[in-house]
């Protein structure tokens, strides 16, 4: 009996292939031409919030340590100092229209030699955002 309900189930399977799904969808958004002379560049670095700086015993929540994507040594972190930094979670509730809150701040310093910054926010980060994804804005410029 368990043979011819796996061959049922064999028999639901999706007829289309995924890869000539794709092929054709890619076709498709080809000859639309919809990002014609367009480029499309985002604004931010990508980032990830490691942590609170802290000693051994103790913890500082009011400063966030940050690496930045591509940032390995002291010398690169000069560009970002006093980028603004964005931290985006979604809650339960919808307030002004969507789930999606933010919490912004600004790269202050460095920390240590290995391209790690320290970084406060307008608010302290949950201990919830350690590990999470955020976003370090390309501004303000300070060329």
């Amino acid at each position: 009996q368990s043979s011819t309900k796996m061959k049922a189930n064999l028999s639901q399977a999706p007829t289309v292939h995924i890869r000539k799904f794709f092929e054709e969808a890619r076709k498709n958004r080809k000859a639309s031409g919809s990002n014609k002379g367009k480029k499309t560049r985002r604004l931010y670095s990508k980032a990830v919030i490691m942590g609170y700086k802290r000693a051994l015993r103790s913890q500082s929540t009011d400063t966030c340590l940050v690496s930045i994507q591509g940032v390995e040594d002291t010398k690169s972190v000069d560009f970002y100092l006093g980028k603004k930094v964005l931290y985006m979670y979604r809650a339960k509730t919808e307030k002004n229209g969507t789930f999606m809150r933010t919490v912004w701040g600004k790269v202050c310093r460095a920390h240590g030699t290995s391209g790690v910054v320290r970084c406060k926010f307008a608010k302290n980060l949950p201990p919830s955002s350690h590990g999470a994804q955020c976003r370090v804005m390309l501004y303000p410029s300070r060329v």
